[in-house]
């Protein structure tokens, strides 16, 4: 899991407009997304990666729960296929 800070340093907050809040919210709101949007994806399926899944994006994981085979997608060299490579 992405490591979040657990407090904001928002600042003296004692003047506060609702604009200044709602432009730290809009700040707390990205710096969550992006920790949590960085992490990759684990798929456990019954096949090896696809080169038709580019809906998925670049670390995320495929295990092959039949194989044990581990992949990783590494990159999306046309906008219909995609590279896996094997994790050893």
């Amino acid at each position: 899991m992405a490591k979040i800070p657990e407090t904001y340093a928002a600042g003296d907050t004692s003047n506060l407009t609702v604009e200044q809040l709602y432009l730290i919210l809009l700040d707390i709101y990205k710096d969550l997304a992006v920790s949590l949007n960085r992490k990759p994806d684990i798929y456990q399926r019954t096949t090896d990666g696809l080169v038709t899944d580019t809906f998925l994006s670049n670390g995320d994981i495929n295990i092959n729960i039949n194989t044990l085979k581990v992949e990783m997608l590494t990159a999306h060299p046309t906008l219909n296929t995609v590279t896996w490579s094997t994790l050893t």
